[in-house]
């Protein structure tokens, strides 16, 4: 339960920084795509092109879920207590008798 409290953390770390930082984001994506274009000669440029498209997809994705992680974190919370409460009533039981 402790690892995925962590992980849980780091991900939302995660997700906040590249709301933060999307602009920066999406530009080093495009020069990434521009060198690796000129290095290449043209040669991959549609698949250069394609590669660039996903992350940047993957940027605004993880963007999106940020902000709605962060609204999300209040509900998935309150759910868990509510999930936890009963498993700990039932634990309790079983161990009883």
């Amino acid at each position: 339960m402790g690892l995925t409290d962590r992980l849980k953390d780091l991900k939302g770390k995660a997700e906040d920084a590249v709301s933060e930082r999307s602009e920066q984001i999406h530009g080093a994506v495009e020069k990434a795509a521009t060198v690796a274009d000129q290095r290449t000669g043209g040669k991959y440029s549609e698949r250069i092109q394609k590669a660039g498209a996903k992350a940047d997809s993957l940027v605004d994705s993880l963007k999106k879920d940020g902000a709605a992680g962060s609204e999300g974190a209040a509900t998935e919370g309150g759910a868990g207590e509510d999930s936890a409460a009963p498993s700990s009533e039932g634990g309790a039981s079983s161990s009883t008798p």
